[in-house]
């Protein structure tokens, strides 16, 4: 029997019914079990322990605030993930303002084959090169790519164009090679 984590843990309707009528205990026990999944899609979107930590937290005021509003239609835990991911994203937003240039310069591109060489092959940590994409270009990357989020989704959360997520994930991808040919070529060199 495989133990479920993150947000697979089923919780069981009651407990959300209860939580409804206001019942604390049920809020802990909400908590309880989904607070460690809610911090790690925080994290991992972006990057940032104290803003992770601060989307957790706000994102269990919502839940107690608007458990209402939550019908069942779906699983509770997808109904929760989206409240930190939108939280997430919110808090990107207002940390960060961005400048875009415009589509034009993904067009003049050299080459739109990210993967033209096993450049991914090359990253011995991902993570760290996740890490110095800025917030909001990895958000995007995360979102499109392990949240499978599309382009008008995120586009959306962010409150931008699609070309707004086109672009940054072009870039991402982009930076994510650049690192990958600099930590190769600083292989080759100490060869």
């Amino acid at each position: 029997m495989t133990t479920k984590i993150g947000f697979q843990q089923e919780l069981p309707e009651e407990v959300v019914e209860q939580a409804k009528r206001g019942d604390m205990k049920a809020f802990e026990q909400i908590y309880r079990t989904y607070a460690n999944a809610c911090y790690s899609v925080a994290l991992r979107i972006c990057d940032q322990t104290t803003m992770a930590q601060d989307v957790m937290q706000e994102s269990f005021v919502k839940v107690m605030r608007r458990i209402e509003s939550f019908r069942g239609d779906g699983r509770f835990a997808s109904w929760l993930k989206q409240i930190v991911i939108h939280e997430t994203i919110n808090r990107i937003r207002s940390n960060n303002r961005i400048h875009l240039v415009g589509e034009d310069e993904l067009l003049k591109s050299e080459s739109k084959d990210l993967f033209n060489q096993s450049w991914l092959d090359v990253c011995r940590d991902l993570d760290s090169f996740l890490s110095r994409l800025s917030t909001t270009a990895r958000a995007v990357l995360l979102l499109h790519e392990v949240e499978g989020y599309s382009h008008r989704e995120i586009a959306n959360l962010f409150g931008k164009s699609e070309s707004f997520s086109k672009i940054t994930l072009f870039r991402a991808y982009a930076a994510l090679k650049q690192l990958a040919e600099k930590q190769q070529e600083r292989q080759n060199a100490l060869k």
